[in-house]
């Protein structure tokens, strides 16, 4: 099953596809620290994805993981 990443960068909307949802994840996170606005990580249907909130919980799980100390 593929995952999808719908993010917009340089007000143009993307998808990247991801063979797991562990490495959609990693991508979105790294999109996010590029300045990406990521708002969408799902499967299927690009309407069945998790929805912004939920992105930024894992961002902010993410960030802490990669600088547990700042």
């Amino acid at each position: 099953m593929t995952w999808h990443v719908q993010y917009r960068k340089d007000a143009v909307e993307l998808i990247a596809r991801h063979p797991t949802p562990e490495q959609a994840i990693e991508a979105a996170c790294e999109l996010i620290d590029a300045g990406c606005d990521v708002y969408g990580i799902g499967t299927g249907p690009l309407t069945d994805a998790i929805d912004r909130e939920h992105i930024d919980r894992i961002y902010a799980i993410w960030a802490r993981a990669r600088h547990p100390f700042t």
